[in-house]
């Protein structure tokens, strides 16, 4: 019975053509039921630094949503309505004036404070990862003689886990 039954992954060879039924394909089968998605894998490090720049960027729009709500507010008291920046009187702001002026600012204060946010600081530890993971396989007091083999770092999270 089993003869003539190609299982999911399944590659055919040394055959012209293939005539073939599909039997079922859902979630139940049991390579489905087998298989599981890979965990992704990350060092201390990685976590740590990735919630660390969350808190950042968490702080950061808490500043950016204060600043521009202050601009909204000193707008609205100090008659801020000069021509050139084609704003409407204070006396007679909707709803919408004062969200498109809080939105605006808020993207202001946003660009101003970027610099807050670390992003050289992933880029510089990857480099140094990936620095050390050349290092650890130019090192000839790690090479196996018995079986002609240098050290091959597969991944540069290797040198955290080391210490």
């Amino acid at each position: 019975m089993y003869d003539h039954f190609a299982l999911r992954g399944c590659s055919l060879k040394n055959t012209d053509f293939v005539i073939g039924l599909v039997t079922y394909v859902g979630p139940n089968t049991r390579i489905m039921l087998n298989s599981c998605a890979s965990k992704q894998k990350q060092s201390n490090l990685e976590r740590q630094t990735g919630r660390q720049i969350l808190y950042v960027f968490l702080t950061m729009c808490i500043c950016c949503a204060c600043a521009a709500s202050f601009v909204v507010v000193w707008d609205r008291v100090n008659d801020s309505s000069t021509w050139y920046l084609d704003m409407p009187d204070p006396s007679n702001w909707g709803a919408w004036t004062i969200t498109k002026l809080f939105l605006q600012s808020f993207g202001t204060w946003i660009l101003l404070f970027t610099n807050m946010v670390p992003i050289s600081l992933l880029v510089s530890l990857e480099i140094v990862k990936f620095s050390q993971a050349k290092f650890i396989g130019w090192d000839w007091q790690i090479y196996s003689e018995e079986k002609d083999l240098p050290t091959k770092v597969q991944s540069s999270n290797l040198n955290e886990e080391l210490g």
